[in-house]
């Protein structure tokens, strides 16, 4: 047997050893977070998180993230108009893109006089300890050219509708890191 055919296996096992190592030192491997439902359900509103915070939120550790988009119409029927001409598509930690276009709520009227709809798709992980993180990425399409109403009453500005498609409302990737 020659030296080299007798260090490869020795080789191998030092290079998992250090790897080993190096994973037990603090902020030289990136933790992930556990694939599973246990924890407390806790939202990530994807506008919120790609849009409005920049593709970075925190959450506490021990939750169990669910995606959570939802939208407000002035009157009922704009709102069944947007949602039947949207295409919403989700992914967690990398994985193919799924449809939750039919995962939207019936539509609610609120105290404001506008309805909502929400869809909440729980995505299977929970971030257990601090510094866990996951990603989601979220994008919205709409086939059709749909008005948007604002509410005075819901804090919209009056005035003319504005009008939404055809083509991509917003997506992005959100990265959710737990604390402590």
């Amino acid at each position: 047997m020659s030296i080299r055919r007798r260090y490869i296996p020795v080789l191998v096992v030092v290079v998992a050893l250090l790897t080993a190592a190096l994973a037990l030192l603090p902020g030289t491997i990136q933790h992930a977070a556990r694939a599973d439902t246990v924890g407390t359900p806790t939202p990530v509103g994807a506008y919120n998180c790609i849009v409005d915070h920049g593709g970075n939120v925190t959450r506490p550790a021990g939750s169990a993230i669910v995606i959570r988009q939802g939208f407000s119409e002035q009157t009922l029927g704009t709102l069944r108009t947007f949602i039947g001409a949207q295409t919403s598509l989700a992914s967690v930690n990398d994985a193919p893109m799924f449809d939750i276009s039919d995962q939207y709520s019936a539509p609610v009227q609120q105290p404001t006089g506008d309805y909502v709809t929400f869809a909440n798709v729980p995505t299977g992980v929970t971030l257990a300890n601090p510094g866990d993180t996951m990603r989601f990425t979220y994008s919205i399409f709409v086939n059709a050219k749909v008005p948007e109403v604002f509410n005075p009453a819901a804090a919209g500005e009056p005035g003319k509708p504005l009008f939404n498609g055809p083509g991509l409302g917003f997506g992005g990737t959100c990265t959710v890191t737990a604390t402590s």
